[in-house]
Protein backbone atom coordinates (compact mmCIF):
# COMPACT_ATOMS: atom_id res chain seq x y z
CA UNK A 1 0.00 0.00 0.00
CA UNK A 2 2.85 2.33 0.88
CA UNK A 3 4.43 1.62 -2.47
CA UNK A 4 1.14 2.40 -4.24
CA UNK A 5 0.83 5.68 -2.35
CA UNK A 6 4.36 6.62 -3.31
CA UNK A 7 3.65 5.81 -6.93
CA UNK A 8 0.42 7.82 -6.83
CA UNK A 9 2.16 11.05 -5.88
CA UNK A 10 4.82 10.76 -8.56
CA UNK A 11 4.24 13.14 -11.49
CA UNK A 12 3.18 11.60 -14.81
CA UNK A 13 6.04 10.52 -17.02
CA UNK A 14 5.23 13.24 -19.60
CA UNK A 15 5.34 16.00 -16.99
CA UNK A 16 8.59 14.68 -15.57
CA UNK A 17 10.17 14.61 -19.01
CA UNK A 18 8.99 18.16 -19.74
CA UNK A 19 10.38 19.45 -16.44
CA UNK A 20 13.66 17.65 -17.06
CA UNK A 21 13.81 19.22 -20.52
CA UNK A 22 13.21 22.69 -19.07
CA UNK A 23 15.93 22.17 -16.46
CA UNK A 24 18.41 20.97 -19.09
CA UNK A 25 17.53 23.88 -21.40
CA UNK A 26 18.06 26.38 -18.58
CA UNK A 27 21.40 24.78 -17.69
CA UNK A 28 22.56 24.78 -21.31
CA UNK A 29 21.43 28.38 -21.82
CA UNK A 30 23.21 29.41 -18.63
CA UNK A 31 26.40 27.68 -19.74
CA UNK A 32 26.23 29.31 -23.18
CA UNK A 33 25.60 32.76 -21.72
CA UNK A 34 28.44 32.28 -19.22
CA UNK A 35 30.82 31.27 -22.00
CA UNK A 36 29.72 34.23 -24.11
CA UNK A 37 30.24 36.64 -21.22
CA UNK A 38 33.95 35.87 -21.22
CA UNK A 39 34.20 37.09 -24.84
CA UNK A 40 31.52 39.79 -25.05
CA UNK A 41 29.68 41.02 -21.95
CA UNK A 42 27.31 43.03 -24.17
CA UNK A 43 26.39 39.91 -26.13
CA UNK A 44 25.83 38.02 -22.89
CA UNK A 45 23.50 40.72 -21.57
CA UNK A 46 21.61 40.66 -24.86
CA UNK A 47 21.31 36.87 -24.60
CA UNK A 48 19.91 37.12 -21.07
CA UNK A 49 17.37 39.72 -22.22
CA UNK A 50 16.46 37.54 -25.19
CA UNK A 51 15.90 34.41 -23.11
CA UNK A 52 13.81 36.40 -20.61
CA UNK A 53 11.73 37.89 -23.42
CA UNK A 54 11.01 34.51 -25.01
CA UNK A 55 9.91 33.08 -21.65
CA UNK A 56 7.68 36.07 -20.87
CA UNK A 57 6.11 36.29 -24.34
CA UNK A 58 5.06 32.64 -24.45
CA UNK A 59 3.87 32.65 -20.86
CA UNK A 60 1.75 35.83 -21.20
CA UNK A 61 1.31 37.59 -24.55
CA UNK A 62 0.39 40.93 -22.93
CA UNK A 63 3.50 40.87 -20.74
CA UNK A 64 5.59 40.01 -23.79
CA UNK A 65 4.01 42.94 -25.64
CA UNK A 66 4.88 45.28 -22.76
CA UNK A 67 8.47 43.98 -22.86
CA UNK A 68 8.60 44.57 -26.61
CA UNK A 69 7.18 48.09 -26.32
CA UNK A 70 10.10 49.16 -24.15
CA UNK A 71 12.58 47.69 -26.65
CA UNK A 72 11.10 49.70 -29.54
CA UNK A 73 12.22 52.95 -27.93
CA UNK A 74 15.87 51.92 -28.24
CA UNK A 75 15.97 50.48 -31.75
CA UNK A 76 18.45 53.08 -33.03
CA UNK A 77 20.87 53.68 -30.18
CA UNK A 78 24.51 54.33 -31.10
CA UNK A 79 26.24 51.07 -31.92
CA UNK A 80 23.03 49.26 -32.81
CA UNK A 81 22.87 47.86 -36.36
CA UNK A 82 20.70 49.83 -38.77
CA UNK A 83 20.15 46.88 -41.10
CA UNK A 84 19.97 43.11 -40.86
CA UNK A 85 18.72 41.21 -37.84
CA UNK A 86 18.40 43.65 -34.94
CA UNK A 87 17.28 42.90 -31.40
CA UNK A 88 13.90 44.53 -32.02
CA UNK A 89 13.33 42.56 -35.23
CA UNK A 90 14.20 39.31 -33.49
CA UNK A 91 11.90 40.19 -30.60
CA UNK A 92 9.14 41.04 -33.05
CA UNK A 93 9.47 37.62 -34.68
CA UNK A 94 9.25 35.92 -31.28
CA UNK A 95 6.21 38.03 -30.39
CA UNK A 96 4.48 37.01 -33.63
CA UNK A 97 5.09 33.32 -32.88
CA UNK A 98 3.80 33.82 -29.33
CA UNK A 99 0.69 35.48 -30.80
CA UNK A 100 0.01 32.49 -33.04
CA UNK A 101 0.52 30.17 -30.08
CA UNK A 102 -1.93 32.22 -27.99
CA UNK A 103 -4.53 32.06 -30.75
CA UNK A 104 -4.07 28.29 -31.03
CA UNK A 105 -4.36 27.73 -27.29
CA UNK A 106 -7.23 30.10 -26.53
CA UNK A 107 -9.11 29.74 -29.80
CA UNK A 108 -12.49 31.51 -29.53
CA UNK A 109 -11.58 33.15 -26.20
CA UNK A 110 -8.81 35.36 -27.60
CA UNK A 111 -9.78 38.69 -29.21
CA UNK A 112 -9.21 38.45 -32.95
CA UNK A 113 -9.65 41.51 -35.11
CA UNK A 114 -10.73 39.45 -38.13
CA UNK A 115 -13.65 38.16 -36.07
CA UNK A 116 -14.46 41.17 -33.89
CA UNK A 117 -13.94 44.00 -36.42
CA UNK A 118 -13.55 42.38 -39.85
CA UNK A 119 -13.90 45.64 -41.77
CA UNK A 120 -10.83 47.06 -39.98
CA UNK A 121 -8.85 43.87 -40.55
CA UNK A 122 -9.73 43.83 -44.24
CA UNK A 123 -8.67 47.47 -44.55
CA UNK A 124 -5.26 46.45 -43.21
CA UNK A 125 -5.03 43.45 -45.54
CA UNK A 126 -6.06 45.55 -48.53
CA UNK A 127 -3.50 48.21 -47.60
CA UNK A 128 -0.70 45.63 -47.68
CA UNK A 129 -2.07 43.93 -50.81
CA UNK A 130 -2.22 47.24 -52.69
CA UNK A 131 1.29 48.09 -51.51
CA UNK A 132 2.57 44.74 -52.78
CA UNK A 133 0.72 45.23 -56.07
CA UNK A 134 2.56 48.53 -56.54
CA UNK A 135 5.59 46.44 -57.53
CA UNK A 136 3.86 46.10 -60.90
CA UNK A 137 4.11 49.81 -61.70
CA UNK A 138 6.95 50.94 -59.43
CA UNK A 139 10.16 52.12 -61.10
CA UNK A 140 12.10 50.19 -58.45
CA UNK A 141 10.10 47.02 -57.65
CA UNK A 142 12.78 45.78 -55.23
CA UNK A 143 12.27 48.83 -53.01
CA UNK A 144 8.50 48.37 -53.28
CA UNK A 145 8.80 44.77 -52.10
CA UNK A 146 11.15 45.61 -49.24
CA UNK A 147 9.08 48.53 -47.93
CA UNK A 148 5.89 46.50 -48.26
CA UNK A 149 7.50 43.94 -45.97
CA UNK A 150 8.08 46.68 -43.39
CA UNK A 151 4.47 47.83 -43.66
CA UNK A 152 3.22 44.25 -43.33
CA UNK A 153 5.20 43.79 -40.11
CA UNK A 154 3.57 46.88 -38.62
CA UNK A 155 0.04 45.90 -39.63
CA UNK A 156 0.70 42.47 -38.10
CA UNK A 157 1.89 44.25 -34.96
CA UNK A 158 -1.44 46.12 -34.90
CA UNK A 159 -3.28 42.76 -35.00
CA UNK A 160 -1.07 41.39 -32.20
CA UNK A 161 -1.73 44.39 -29.95
CA UNK A 162 -5.46 43.94 -30.40
CA UNK A 163 -5.28 40.30 -29.31
CA UNK A 164 -2.83 40.85 -26.44
CA UNK A 165 -4.90 43.49 -24.60
CA UNK A 166 -7.84 41.38 -23.49
CA UNK A 167 -7.98 42.55 -19.86
CA UNK A 168 -7.74 45.95 -18.23
CA UNK A 169 -4.66 44.83 -16.37
CA UNK A 170 -3.04 44.22 -19.77
CA UNK A 171 -3.88 47.76 -20.84
CA UNK A 172 -2.13 49.16 -17.77
CA UNK A 173 0.93 46.98 -18.42
CA UNK A 174 1.28 48.19 -22.01
CA UNK A 175 0.63 51.84 -21.19
CA UNK A 176 3.11 51.60 -18.33
CA UNK A 177 5.66 50.15 -20.74
CA UNK A 178 5.01 53.00 -23.17
CA UNK A 179 5.53 55.59 -20.43
CA UNK A 180 8.64 53.80 -19.19
CA UNK A 181 10.13 53.56 -22.68
CA UNK A 182 9.39 57.23 -23.42
CA UNK A 183 10.98 58.40 -20.17
CA UNK A 184 14.04 56.18 -20.56
CA UNK A 185 14.69 57.22 -24.15
CA UNK A 186 14.31 60.87 -23.12
CA UNK A 187 16.76 60.38 -20.25
CA UNK A 188 19.23 58.75 -22.66
CA UNK A 189 19.11 61.91 -24.74
CA UNK A 190 19.29 64.23 -21.73
CA UNK A 191 22.35 62.34 -20.50
CA UNK A 192 24.02 62.83 -23.88
CA UNK A 193 24.27 59.09 -24.60
CA UNK A 194 22.88 59.39 -28.12
CA UNK A 195 23.27 61.65 -31.08
CA UNK A 196 21.33 62.05 -34.30
CA UNK A 197 24.51 63.12 -36.07
CA UNK A 198 25.54 59.54 -36.82
CA UNK A 199 22.32 58.94 -38.75
CA UNK A 200 22.28 62.09 -40.88
CA UNK A 201 24.95 64.53 -42.03
CA UNK A 202 22.33 67.27 -41.74
CA UNK A 203 21.49 66.53 -38.12
CA UNK A 204 21.56 69.33 -35.59
CA UNK A 205 23.30 67.92 -32.53
CA UNK A 206 21.88 70.69 -30.33
CA UNK A 207 18.45 69.04 -30.63
CA UNK A 208 17.50 66.17 -28.33
CA UNK A 209 17.00 62.87 -30.14
CA UNK A 210 17.12 60.24 -27.36
CA UNK A 211 17.16 56.57 -28.29
CA UNK A 212 14.97 57.37 -31.32
CA UNK A 213 17.81 59.19 -33.15
CA UNK A 214 15.45 61.71 -34.76
CA UNK A 215 14.26 64.76 -32.77
CA UNK A 216 10.97 65.02 -34.66
CA UNK A 217 10.12 61.36 -34.16
CA UNK A 218 11.03 61.63 -30.48
CA UNK A 219 8.71 64.63 -30.09
CA UNK A 220 5.87 62.72 -31.77
CA UNK A 221 6.09 59.77 -29.37
CA UNK A 222 6.53 61.97 -26.29
CA UNK A 223 3.18 63.70 -26.80
CA UNK A 224 1.08 60.56 -26.07
CA UNK A 225 3.28 59.84 -23.04
CA UNK A 226 2.60 63.31 -21.63
CA UNK A 227 -1.15 63.04 -22.22
CA UNK A 228 -1.54 59.47 -20.94
CA UNK A 229 0.48 60.25 -17.80
CA UNK A 230 -1.67 63.35 -17.22
CA UNK A 231 -4.89 61.34 -17.48
CA UNK A 232 -3.50 58.58 -15.28
CA UNK A 233 -2.90 61.26 -12.64
CA UNK A 234 -6.64 61.89 -12.63
CA UNK A 235 -7.47 58.26 -11.75
CA UNK A 236 -4.60 57.52 -9.34
CA UNK A 237 -5.00 58.05 -5.61
CA UNK A 238 -1.65 56.65 -4.45
CA UNK A 239 0.75 59.49 -3.48
CA UNK A 240 3.72 57.46 -4.72
CA UNK A 241 2.22 56.83 -8.14
CA UNK A 242 1.04 60.42 -8.42
CA UNK A 243 4.61 61.52 -7.78
CA UNK A 244 5.91 59.07 -10.39
CA UNK A 245 3.36 60.19 -12.99
CA UNK A 246 4.02 63.85 -12.25
CA UNK A 247 7.74 63.23 -12.75
CA UNK A 248 7.02 61.53 -16.07
CA UNK A 249 5.05 64.57 -17.23
CA UNK A 250 7.87 66.93 -16.26
CA UNK A 251 10.71 64.86 -17.79
CA UNK A 252 8.90 64.12 -21.05
CA UNK A 253 7.76 67.75 -21.36
CA UNK A 254 11.32 68.99 -20.91
CA UNK A 255 12.53 66.49 -23.50
CA UNK A 256 9.75 67.55 -25.89
CA UNK A 257 10.88 71.17 -25.90
CA UNK A 258 14.56 70.24 -26.16
CA UNK A 259 13.80 68.45 -29.42
CA UNK A 260 13.02 71.89 -30.89
CA UNK A 261 10.47 70.15 -33.08
CA UNK A 262 7.85 72.21 -34.89
CA UNK A 263 5.81 69.04 -35.30
CA UNK A 264 5.95 68.47 -31.55
CA UNK A 265 4.72 72.00 -30.85
CA UNK A 266 1.93 71.60 -33.41
CA UNK A 267 0.97 68.33 -31.76
CA UNK A 268 0.86 70.00 -28.34
CA UNK A 269 -1.32 72.78 -29.76
CA UNK A 270 -3.74 70.19 -31.18
CA UNK A 271 -3.89 68.47 -27.78
CA UNK A 272 -4.72 71.79 -26.12
CA UNK A 273 -7.50 72.37 -28.66
CA UNK A 274 -9.13 68.94 -28.46
CA UNK A 275 -8.81 68.37 -24.70
CA UNK A 276 -11.84 70.55 -23.74
CA UNK A 277 -14.00 68.56 -26.17
CA UNK A 278 -12.71 65.02 -25.53
CA UNK A 279 -11.52 64.98 -21.91
CA UNK A 280 -15.03 64.52 -20.50
CA UNK A 281 -15.34 64.58 -16.70
CA UNK A 282 -11.69 65.58 -16.16
CA UNK A 283 -11.46 68.25 -18.85
CA UNK A 284 -10.60 70.99 -16.36
CA UNK A 285 -7.84 69.05 -14.59
CA UNK A 286 -6.45 67.70 -17.85
CA UNK A 287 -6.46 71.14 -19.43
CA UNK A 288 -4.63 72.58 -16.40
CA UNK A 289 -1.85 69.97 -16.78
CA UNK A 290 -1.57 70.44 -20.55
CA UNK A 291 -1.50 74.22 -20.20
CA UNK A 292 1.17 73.85 -17.51
CA UNK A 293 3.23 71.84 -20.02
CA UNK A 294 2.69 74.59 -22.59
CA UNK A 295 3.81 77.16 -20.00
CA UNK A 296 7.03 75.18 -19.46
CA UNK A 297 7.63 75.40 -23.20
CA UNK A 298 6.96 79.13 -23.34
CA UNK A 299 9.31 79.67 -20.42
CA UNK A 300 12.00 77.56 -22.03
CA UNK A 301 11.93 79.32 -25.38
CA UNK A 302 11.55 82.79 -23.84
CA UNK A 303 14.15 82.54 -21.09
CA UNK A 304 16.51 79.60 -21.62
CA UNK A 305 16.64 78.45 -25.23
CA UNK A 306 19.41 79.82 -27.47
CA UNK A 307 18.31 82.23 -30.23
CA UNK A 308 18.82 79.62 -32.95
CA UNK A 309 16.38 77.26 -31.18
CA UNK A 310 13.71 79.95 -31.04
CA UNK A 311 14.36 80.80 -34.67
CA UNK A 312 14.09 77.16 -35.67
CA UNK A 313 10.58 76.70 -34.25
CA UNK A 314 9.22 80.11 -35.25
CA UNK A 315 10.57 80.45 -38.78
CA UNK A 316 9.33 77.95 -41.33
CA UNK A 317 12.08 78.67 -43.84
CA UNK A 318 12.68 76.77 -47.04
CA UNK A 319 16.30 77.73 -46.98
CA UNK A 320 17.18 75.82 -43.83
CA UNK A 321 16.44 72.62 -41.97
CA UNK A 322 14.84 69.85 -43.97
CA UNK A 323 13.32 72.08 -46.66
CA UNK A 324 9.85 70.68 -46.04
CA UNK A 325 8.12 73.14 -48.37
CA UNK A 326 10.31 71.96 -51.24
CA UNK A 327 9.58 68.33 -50.46
CA UNK A 328 5.86 69.01 -50.14
CA UNK A 329 5.82 70.78 -53.52
CA UNK A 330 7.48 67.76 -55.10
CA UNK A 331 5.05 65.38 -53.37
CA UNK A 332 2.00 67.35 -54.51
CA UNK A 333 3.21 67.43 -58.10
CA UNK A 334 4.06 63.73 -57.93
CA UNK A 335 0.54 62.97 -56.71
CA UNK A 336 -0.97 65.04 -59.53
CA UNK A 337 0.99 62.94 -62.02
CA UNK A 338 0.02 59.61 -60.39
CA UNK A 339 -3.28 60.26 -58.54
CA UNK A 340 -4.85 56.81 -58.59
CA UNK A 341 -2.11 54.27 -57.86
CA UNK A 342 0.91 56.43 -56.90
CA UNK A 343 4.54 55.77 -57.80
CA UNK A 344 4.85 52.61 -55.73
CA UNK A 345 5.82 51.90 -52.13
CA UNK A 346 9.37 52.98 -51.36
CA UNK A 347 9.68 54.85 -54.66
CA UNK A 348 9.20 58.46 -53.58
CA UNK A 349 12.95 59.00 -53.26
CA UNK A 350 13.58 57.03 -56.47
CA UNK A 351 11.35 59.29 -58.59
CA UNK A 352 11.98 62.50 -56.65
CA UNK A 353 15.20 63.75 -58.36
CA UNK A 354 13.62 64.12 -61.79
CA UNK A 355 11.17 66.69 -60.40
CA UNK A 356 14.07 69.12 -60.01
CA UNK A 357 13.90 69.49 -63.82
CA UNK A 358 10.26 70.52 -63.75
CA UNK A 359 8.84 74.00 -63.28
CA UNK A 360 8.90 73.88 -59.47
CA UNK A 361 10.57 76.46 -57.25
CA UNK A 362 13.05 74.47 -55.12
CA UNK A 363 15.40 76.57 -52.94
CA UNK A 364 16.79 73.32 -51.41
CA UNK A 365 17.31 71.39 -54.63
CA UNK A 366 20.11 69.43 -52.92
CA UNK A 367 17.50 67.64 -50.79
CA UNK A 368 15.75 66.49 -53.96
CA UNK A 369 18.71 65.61 -56.19
CA UNK A 370 21.90 65.08 -54.19
CA UNK A 371 20.40 63.40 -51.12
CA UNK A 372 16.74 62.67 -51.90
CA UNK A 373 14.65 62.79 -48.75
CA UNK A 374 11.25 61.42 -47.77
CA UNK A 375 8.23 63.72 -48.00
CA UNK A 376 8.40 64.67 -44.29
CA UNK A 377 4.63 64.28 -44.13
CA UNK A 378 3.17 60.84 -43.46
CA UNK A 379 -0.08 61.49 -45.27
CA UNK A 380 1.48 63.09 -48.35
CA UNK A 381 4.07 60.32 -48.52
CA UNK A 382 1.47 57.54 -48.49
CA UNK A 383 -0.67 59.48 -50.97
CA UNK A 384 2.18 59.89 -53.45
CA UNK A 385 3.39 56.30 -53.18
CA UNK A 386 0.05 54.48 -53.11
CA UNK A 387 -2.35 56.99 -54.64
CA UNK A 388 -5.92 57.61 -53.59
CA UNK A 389 -6.68 53.89 -53.40
CA UNK A 390 -3.89 53.01 -50.97
CA UNK A 391 -4.35 56.19 -48.97
CA UNK A 392 -8.06 55.38 -48.50
CA UNK A 393 -7.13 52.04 -46.91
CA UNK A 394 -4.51 53.71 -44.68
CA UNK A 395 -6.94 56.44 -43.62
CA UNK A 396 -9.60 53.80 -43.02
CA UNK A 397 -7.33 52.07 -40.50
CA UNK A 398 -6.52 55.33 -38.71
CA UNK A 399 -10.10 56.58 -38.53
CA UNK A 400 -11.46 53.10 -37.81
CA UNK A 401 -9.23 52.64 -34.75
CA UNK A 402 -10.06 56.14 -33.47
CA UNK A 403 -13.75 55.48 -34.04
CA UNK A 404 -13.63 52.24 -32.03
CA UNK A 405 -11.94 54.10 -29.17
CA UNK A 406 -14.60 56.84 -29.22
CA UNK A 407 -17.44 54.29 -29.16
CA UNK A 408 -15.74 52.39 -26.33
CA UNK A 409 -15.44 55.59 -24.29
CA UNK A 410 -19.16 56.27 -24.67
CA UNK A 411 -19.98 52.70 -23.67
CA UNK A 412 -17.85 53.01 -20.54
CA UNK A 413 -19.43 56.37 -19.72
CA UNK A 414 -22.95 54.94 -19.96
CA UNK A 415 -22.03 52.16 -17.56
CA UNK A 416 -20.44 54.58 -15.12
CA UNK A 417 -16.95 53.01 -15.36
CA UNK A 418 -15.21 56.31 -14.74
CA UNK A 419 -11.58 55.16 -14.46
CA UNK A 420 -11.57 53.22 -17.71
CA UNK A 421 -13.44 56.02 -19.45
CA UNK A 422 -10.85 58.59 -18.39
CA UNK A 423 -7.97 56.33 -19.36
CA UNK A 424 -9.56 55.72 -22.76
CA UNK A 425 -9.92 59.46 -23.29
CA UNK A 426 -6.23 59.93 -22.53
CA UNK A 427 -5.26 57.27 -25.08
CA UNK A 428 -7.53 58.82 -27.72
CA UNK A 429 -6.25 62.38 -27.21
CA UNK A 430 -2.63 61.22 -27.11
CA UNK A 431 -3.07 59.31 -30.37
CA UNK A 432 -4.66 62.32 -32.06
CA UNK A 433 -1.73 64.42 -30.89
CA UNK A 434 0.75 61.95 -32.38
CA UNK A 435 -1.13 61.90 -35.69
CA UNK A 436 -0.94 65.70 -35.77
CA UNK A 437 2.85 65.54 -35.36
CA UNK A 438 3.00 63.22 -38.37
CA UNK A 439 2.15 66.17 -40.61
CA UNK A 440 5.86 67.04 -40.26
CA UNK A 441 7.47 63.59 -40.54
CA UNK A 442 7.13 60.41 -42.57
CA UNK A 443 6.21 57.85 -39.93
CA UNK A 444 3.99 55.14 -41.40
CA UNK A 445 6.68 52.60 -40.41
CA UNK A 446 6.92 53.67 -36.75
CA UNK A 447 5.91 50.96 -34.30
CA UNK A 448 4.53 53.46 -31.80
CA UNK A 449 1.90 54.49 -34.35
CA UNK A 450 0.61 50.96 -34.82
CA UNK A 451 0.84 50.27 -31.09
CA UNK A 452 -1.44 53.19 -30.22
CA UNK A 453 -3.86 52.32 -33.02
CA UNK A 454 -3.99 48.76 -31.68
CA UNK A 455 -4.67 50.05 -28.16
CA UNK A 456 -7.47 52.27 -29.47
CA UNK A 457 -9.08 49.28 -31.17
CA UNK A 458 -8.57 47.10 -28.06
CA UNK A 459 -10.54 49.60 -25.96
CA UNK A 460 -13.63 48.28 -27.75
CA UNK A 461 -12.85 44.78 -26.44
CA UNK A 462 -12.46 46.04 -22.87
CA UNK A 463 -15.62 48.12 -23.04
CA UNK A 464 -17.63 45.21 -24.42
CA UNK A 465 -16.28 42.81 -21.80
CA UNK A 466 -17.21 45.16 -18.96
CA UNK A 467 -16.32 43.98 -15.50
CA UNK A 468 -15.25 40.58 -16.82
CA UNK A 469 -12.13 42.29 -18.20
CA UNK A 470 -10.91 43.12 -14.71
CA UNK A 471 -7.85 41.37 -13.32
Amino acid sequence: MAARGAIAVLPPAGDAARRLGIILAVLLAGAAIGAGATRSPTLAVGAVVGVAFVWVAFRNLAAGLAFFVVLTFFERLPGSPATGLTLVKAAGFVLAIAWLAALANRRDQAPLIFRDHPWLAYAGVFFITWSLASMLWAEDPISARFETGRLAQNVLFFFIVFTAISRRQHLLWVLGAYLGGAVLTAVVGLAGASSSEQFSPYADTSRLSGGISDPNELAAILIPAIVIAAFLLAVTSSPLWRWVLGSIVVVTSLALFLTQSRGGLLSLAVVVLVTPFLAGPVRLRALVVILAVAAIGIGYYALVAPPQALGHVTKFSVGSGTGREDLWRVAIQMFKNHPLNGVGTGNFQVVEPRYALQNINLPRVDLVVDTPKVAHNTYLHVLTELGVVGFAAFAGMLLGALGLAWRAIHTLARRGELRMEILGRGVLIGTIGMLAAYVFITAQYEKQLWLLLGICAALATLARAGETAEG
